[in-house]
C-alpha cells in the first residue's frame, strides 16, 4: 500500500496546467485592505464575510485594483445581489472550508456546488481540505481545490510538498472529467501560538523567511498552480501588514512569484537537467521562446553539491549569479537560461 501511495504522488507532481496562478492571501475584511494587499504584490484574496452588502463593496475595490476574489455563495445567491453577483471579479466561489475536518457527507459538498452551478451555469468553485489524503474522498467536487498546510513549528517543512501532490493525485483519481483541475496551495502566515492544539503544552513559531520561501517554492515545485497565505488579519489581532519586519518577508515572496508569473502561468514544462543529486527536488518552466528556469530545492539534512550540468544556468534572487558549489539543507535556487 504504502509503495503505491508513493508512486501516485510521484505521478502527481507533474508541471501544472496553464492557469491563473493566483496569488492571495485569506483573512481580508475591509475594502481599503485591498490597496494595501495590491501594492504588495498579491492579486486575490479571500473573505470570510459572508454579508452581500458588504461582499458588493469588497467587488466594487476589487474590480478597481483589479483583483480576484473568494467568497462563500451561500448568503448571496438568494438574495438582492444575486444577479449583481455575477458579475463580481470572483476567482472561484467557495464552497467549504476543511469538510473532512467537519465531517460533512460528500453529498453534502456536491449539493453546495449544484446549487452555484443552478444559479449560474459560468460559476467557478472551489474548497479547501486540511490534509491532502481528503482528496481521495472530495476530490471529485469543484473546479479548483486547495489544501491548507501550516507546518511550523511542529511538522517538517517538506509535509507542504507531499500535501500538494495528495491533493493532485487524489483529484485525479476522483474526477476524470475535469482533468487537471488547479491545485492552490494555502500556506502559513501565523504563529500556532495564538490557536487551540492538542498538545498538554502549546508550541509556537511564525515562519522565517527562509522557511516560508522553501514552503512557497515546494508547493509550486510539487504543482500547485497558486499560492495563498493564511492570514491577513493576524491570529493574534494585529494585521500582519503592521508588522512591517512580518509583512516584508510576504512582499519578497511575492515579488519572487511574479518574477516567475508568466512562466507559471502557462504551465509548460521544461527540462530538468541530467545528473542531478539524488534527493534534490526539480522543476522546470519554459521561459519565453527558448529560456527555461529551474526551481531546486534541498529536502535534505545536508549539502547537496550541484553538478557541472547546471553551469550554464544562472541564479535569480541571489546576491551572486555564478552557481553556488552546493545547496544548503532547505535551501531554495532559482536559475534562468
Amino acid at each position: 500500500m504504502r509503495i503505491l501511495l508513493i508512486i501516485i504522488l510521484m505521478a502527481a507532481a507533474v508541471n501544472a496546467a496553464a492557469g491563473d496562478f493566483p496569488l492571495g492571501f485569506y483573512g481580508i475584511n475591509a475594502p481599503a485592505e485591498l490597496a494595501v494587499l495590491k501594492r504588495a504584490g498579491f492579486d486575490s484574496f479571500h473573505t470570510y464575510n459572508q454579508d452581500p452588502e458588504r461582499l458588493s463593496l469588497l467587488a466594487a475595490e476589487a474590480k478597481r485594483q483589479g483583483m480576484k476574489m473568494l467568497a462563500y455563495p451561500d448568503r448571496v445567491i438568494g438574495s438582492a445581489y444575486e444577479a449583481e453577483a455575477k458579475r463580481w471579479p470572483v476567482l472561484a466561489w467557495y464552497l467549504f472550508d476543511e469538510p473532512e475536518v467537519r465531517r460533512l457527507p460528500l453529498a453534502k459538498l456536491q449539493e453546495l456546488e449544484a446549487r452555484v452551478k443552478a444559479w449560474d451555469k459560468n460559476a467557478r468553485t472551489v474548497f479547501v481540505m486540511g490534509e491532502g489524503i481528503a482528496a481521495f474522498t472530495y476530490g471529485g467536487a469543484a473546479d479548483a481545490l486547495m489544501v491548507d498546510w501550516y507546518p511550523v513549528p511542529h511538522l517538517p517543512l517538506g509535509s507542504v510538498g507531499e500535501q500538494v501532490s495528495m491533493v493532485k493525485a487524489g483529484a485525479a483519481i476522483q474526477d476524470p472529467v475535469r482533468q487537471n483541475k488547479p491545485v492552490w496551495a494555502v500556506l502559513q502566515a501565523f504563529d500556532w501560538i495564538h490557536y487551540p492544539q492538542r498538545r498538554k503544552v502549546r508550541v509556537g513559531g511564525f515562519p522565517s523567511f527562509e522557511a516560508l520561501r522553501y514552503m512557497t517554492w515546494l508547493a509550486v515545485a510539487r504543482g500547485a498552480e497558486g499560492v495563498f497565505y493564511f492570514k491577513y488579519d493576524g491570529s493574534d489581532g494585529i494585521p500582519l501588514p503592521e508588522r512591517p519586519g512580518r509583512w516584508n518577508n510576504y512582499q519578497r515572496m511575492a515579488a519572487e512569484i511574479n518574477a516567475l508569473r508568466p512562466a507559471l502561468r502557462k504551465g509548460r514544462p521544461g527540462t530538468v537537467p541530467a545528473g542531478l543529486p539524488e534527493g534534490l527536488a526539480a522543476r522546470a518552466l519554459k521561459r519565453g521562446l527558448f529560456g527555461s528556469y529551474l526551481i531546486l530545492l534541498n529536502p535534505t539534512a545536508a549539502p547537496l553539491p550541484l553538478p557541472d550540468s547546471l553551469k550554464s544556468w544562472r541564479p535569480l534572487f541571489e546576491m551572486k549569479r555564478e552557481l553556488p558549489p552546493a545547496l544548503p539543507p532547505h535551501g531554495v535556487l532559482i536559475l534562468e537560461k
